[in-house]
């Protein structure tokens, strides 16, 4: 029956983590009471301050909590599938259609995928700036991953940048941050009720080493592709939002294996699909490995599948187990702050650079140099004016997104 209800979740919940929890909040909590409110938050919570996808982790640690490991792993399986299959099949769009008809179709996709992902970055940027110093590490970093990439993309253009910024705004936030300071209990009385069992971190820790490794020993693209996702599902902290800047840079501007419009349409239609935002990594390990054919293709969005979706799980099998124990370590509660902080700063980012490649026309693209813009007619007024307008209508109507997505579709048909 739990499993049941999982799939009818799957195959229901679209809109993103915040959407999701309301789902879960309604089905799982209100409808069938498979757990508390306050127990769905404190899942929430956990997942919010482990990488990976939040929603997907806080529906398999509900498959952990009443069924353990192996539950918990097809709850994760059920979860997937929809988005999966979905997602996969968008991948093909661009193998199998004509590159006109593709272009025409989804011609208002791409603004509308710039629109998503700035309103996301706003919503989030309004929750940070509820305090100075979490204002002052999302303002930085999208300064120094947008507004400096010219200057330094020698340093910033590398993929682990973002990893690094993530990092220091933790960092940063633990020493400055003087959140729940009276609340915290005694750290020595928690350590001592903590029993941890290694085995995930260690298997996640080996994973990320073998698969760098082996990406660079063997510049296999399948295993590039692996190590790529992998590392995003390891690093990336406030969902899918936070997810694609980290993608464009890595598969659009530094391997150049997709094109820009390919990727923002990937977005769009990926607002359409229920299920995790994070299956936009099965779209486009598609189109990374498309070249290699069917097969090679279909294995594409399997390995980028994994590569993104398995940090995560291994981490909440690693830290649910003695969740009750760790919840109020000074270390997790202060550096969270930074990386929630850091990480609408970097949804603010790629909003800014998804939004280059759709408002102005370049001599050479993925190069977002001023020096690299046309000489005449550089500026597409109309997407600038399509974009914003998208924007504040995504603010003032809640239209469900598929339906924002079908219209786009519709209208590039239409005109």
């Amino acid at each position: 029956m739990f499993l049941k209800d999982v799939f009818v979740l799957a195959i229901s919940a679209f809109g993103g983590p915040a959407m999701h929890i309301a789902l879960f909040q309604k089905r799982m909590v209100e409808r069938k009471n498979y757990l508390t409110e306050h127990e769905l938050l404190e899942l929430y919570s956990l997942c919010q301050m482990l990488p990976g996808p939040s929603s997907t982790q806080t529906i398999t640690s509900m498959g952990y909590k009443f069924g353990g490991p192996v539950l918990a792993f097809l709850t994760l399986m059920i979860w997937i599938l929809p988005a999966f299959i979905l997602m996969t099949a968008c991948s093909f769009l661009f193998v199998f259609l004509d590159v006109g008809v593709t272009d025409k179709v989804f011609r208002f996709i791409e603004p509308l995928a710039v629109a998503f992902v700035l309103t996301a970055g706003i919503g989030m940027a309004r929750k940070v700036t509820k305090g100075s110093l979490r204002l002052i590490l999302m303002v930085i970093a999208f300064i120094i991953v947008a507004l400096l990439r010219h200057p330094l993309e020698q340093y910033v253009k590398t993929p682990w940048m973002f990893p690094f910024v993530i990092v220091g705004g933790g960092v940063i936030s633990y020493f400055l941050s003087k959140k729940d300071e009276d609340i915290v209990r005694n750290e020595q009385e928690i350590k001592s009720k903590v029993v941890i069992k290694w085995t995930y971190p260690i298997v996640f820790g080996l994973i990320f080493i073998f698969a760098a490794i082996l990406g660079k020993i063997t510049d296999n693209r399948l295993f590039i592709l692996f190590e790529n996702t992998y590392r995003f599902g390891s690093l990336v902290f406030g969902g899918g939002n936070v997810l694609v800047p980290m993608m464009f840079d890595q598969f659009v501007q530094f391997h150049d294996w997709i094109n820009p419009q390919e990727f923002l349409t990937g977005i769009g239609l990926n607002q359409a699909v229920p299920g995790p935002i994070f299956t936009v990594a099965t779209y486009s390990g598609g189109l990374v490995m498309r070249e290699g054919g069917i097969v090679t293709q279909l294995l594409g969005c399997l390995v980028a599948s994994i590569g993104i979706f398995l940090p995560g799980t291994l981490m909440i099998f690693f830290v649910y187990p003695m969740w009750d124990s760790i919840k109020n370590y000074k270390i997790i509660r202060r550096s969270l702050d930074g990386v929630i902080a850091v990480s609408s700063g970097l949804v603010l980012a790629a909003g800014y650079l998804l939004f280059l490649p759709v408002a102005f026309e370049w001599v050479k693209p993925n190069s977002f140099h001023y020096t690299n813009l046309q000489s005449h007619n550089f500026i597409n007024y109309f997407d600038i004016g399509l974009v914003i307008i998208l924007s504040l209508m995504l603010t003032k109507f809640k239209i469900p997104t598929p339906i924002w997505v079908v219209l786009a579709i519709l209208a590039g048909i239409i005109f």
